[in-house]
């Protein structure tokens, strides 16, 4: 399995890179994963459960700043954290219901989100990042970058003792960030994160120096997840394979056992003293046990809830989540991932959306309101342009397709599409079909864009498929139209969806070559400048709904039902779980 999971050289030179297409298929297939399970697998964050979303969270995040952030310099979910209060007595344990089983629970090695869900538990990371999308200190106290982006100093703790007894350090900073571009270590993600490293310099026991072969603005991002939360260096280093089942960290919570497609428990850390300013206590957390167990499809994990075998469940599926919301016997905690929402992707290389028109009407057709109440159950709300509103860099002007019937029907009458006897357009004696490589988890709102479109005389065809199979008809030129969405907490996940040598074997699903695009999204990745950043997103915003490479349609709305006797969980921003300061009422 080990050399499945090899990164091209490539995508660890570039942190705009991720796993390709034909790499995660064949991925996949190795741990044995149904194929309409792909869509939830990559990285950082998942999708709600009406999407067919590659949820991976980009490489990305900084803030744009080349200043010193400090403990001081936490933003708005920042503040101090307070003493326990009297009504709150620790102890207890909470069983989680997840999607699917991880691979491994090494954050080298790993690429699926599910992974991360662990992980944050276990490890800590360098800094972290508030609901605000702030970032604050965690086992870094302090960094700053360098004036041209290609170094940033460290200044670590000294009080912090990994799971295993072992000191962290500057030197478990350098083996680690080394480790993970050793293409021994056969990185399914981490490396991704990391863009164009080169090396680290330890100054001090309580310094490091990260620098990087070209300018990488979205460092802080990364080093805020779980993917680069760092392990012991003793345990790494005495068995790789056997870390990959047995994780040492320096978090809140230690690994106990992993019961292979049954469960992984965690235990209390007691010497845990380090929690960062956004949680709500210090010490160690309320919870003296979290278990993990695997339920891989919808109604099961919502009956394991329902019957009390989990306290706890992700993912309730879009149909139940109103159900669930009006329960008194349960809390259902929610928030807007970040990054790319739920889009239709049109491949500009296919008749006939390889015609700008064409794309443009399919825009104004939609009725994303309609699609958001009725297709979705009234829980997610319309999305306009190729970033979620909660993403650093958002552009709300790049959203300029509304629903408008008239403009849509204008639109192809004005590029020679005419209306034929059966209502379908037709030009130079061809229907204007389109072909939609449809997954199951579109299948509530799939039909309702069929009819809205078909009132403006497109023939929408559904081609009912696995994830997999979709993933190869849009790759064949064989789709028009193909659903995904990303979690992604900095928009220079832009690069993997728009850039040109992503077009063929990558994600670039829309595959429209542009200069233009390439160099604006290749300079905002390199540039710390936020001014800069917000000029270059924006442009790269507006070229992409100005050519309706994709017909955005909702917002993915990340969410966990849980017993409501337990508080204190939070979504980060992210929207992964925070349960340090989970405890029971």
């Amino acid at each position: 399995m080990r050399d499945e999971q090899l990164i091209d050289e490539a995508q660890r030179q570039f942190g705009s890179m991720m796993l390709n297409r034909r790499t995660l298929l064949k991925r996949v297939s190795i741990l044995g994963i149904g194929a309409t399970a792909l869509p939830s697998l990559l990285a950082a964050c998942g999708s709600d459960n009406s999407s067919d979303s590659t949820s991976t969270s980009s490489s990305g995040g900084s803030s744009g700043s080349s200043s010193t952030a400090s403990s001081g310099s936490s933003g708005s979910s920042g503040s101090p954290p307070s003493e326990p209060s009297g009504d709150i007595k620790p102890g207890g344990s909470l069983t989680i219901g997840l999607y699917l089983e991880p691979d491994n629970l090494d954050p080298a090695v790993t690429p699926y989100a599910v992974s991360h869900t662990i992980m944050m538990n276990i490890y800590d990371t360098l800094v972290w990042r508030a609901e605000d999308g702030s970032f604050v200190p965690g086992l870094a106290e302090k960094w700053e970058a360098s004036t041209d982006g290609t170094e940033y100093t460290l200044t670590v703790r000294s009080d912090v003792k990994f799971h295993d007894g072992t000191d962290f350090n500057a030197d478990a900073v350098k083996f680690f960030l080394d480790h993970i571009v050793d293409p021994a270590s056969h990185s399914g993600y981490a490396a991704a994160l990391l863009g164009p490293y080169d090396h680290t310099d330890v100054v001090d026991p309580t310094t490091a120096k990260v620098t990087f072969k070209f300018p990488f603005a979205p460092f802080l991002d990364g080093a805020s997840q779980a993917f680069l939360g760092i392990p012991s260096p003793t345990a790494v280093k005495k068995d790789r394979d056997a870390f990959l089942h047995h994780p040492v960290g320096t978090g809140f919570m230690k690994f106990d056992e992993w019961v292979l497609k049954d469960h992984i428990s965690l235990s209390k850390n007691p010497e845990y003293n380090w929690a960062p300013s956004i949680f709500g206590h210090k010490g160690p957390a309320y919870l003296d046990k979290i278990t993990f167990r695997f339920y891989t499809d919808d109604p099961t994990r919502l009956a394991a809830l329902e019957s009390g075998d989990a306290d706890m469940i992700n993912r309730v599926a879009v149909s139940e989540m109103n159900r669930i919301k009006s329960d008194s016997k349960y809390e259902l905690v929610s928030k807007f991932q970040p990054g790319l929402p739920g889009v239709l992707f049109l491949d500009t290389r296919r008749p006939p959306t390889d015609d700008l028109q064409v794309r443009k009407a399919l825009n104004y057709a939609t009725n994303r309101e309609a699609v958001c109440k009725v297709g979705l159950f009234d829980t997610t709300k319309p999305a306009f342009g190729p970033l979620w509103e909660s993403t650093p860099y958002y552009s709300e002007a790049a959203g300029e397709y509304k629903f408008d019937l008239d403009m849509a029907k204008k639109t192809l009458d004005d590029a020679g599409w005419k209306e034929g006897a059966d209502g379908i357009r037709e030009k130079d004696g061809k229907k204007l079909s389109v072909n939609w490589a449809q997954t199951p988890t579109q299948e509530s709102w799939a039909q309702l864009a069929q009819a809205q479109w078909r009132e403006a005389g497109v023939d929408l065809q559904l081609n009912k498929m696995t994830s997999a199979a979709a993933n190869q008809a849009i790759a064949d030129d064989k789709a028009n139209v193909f659903y995904n969405s990303w979690n992604a907490s900095d928009p220079v996940i832009l690069n993997n969806l728009f850039l040109s040598k992503n077009i063929d074997g990558g994600y670039a699903w829309s595959k429209f070559p542009s200069d233009d695009l390439d160099s604006w999204l290749n300079d905002a990745e390199q540039t710390l400048d936020k001014n800069k950043r917000t000029d270059l997103y924006n442009k790269i915003q507006k070229l992409i709904m100005d050519q309706a490479l994709i017909v955005p349609v909702y917002g993915i709305l990340m969410n966990d039902g849980i017993h409501a006797k337990f508080k204190g969980l939070k979504l980060d921003f992210r929207g992964y779980e925070w349960l340090y300061d989970v405890h029971q009422s």
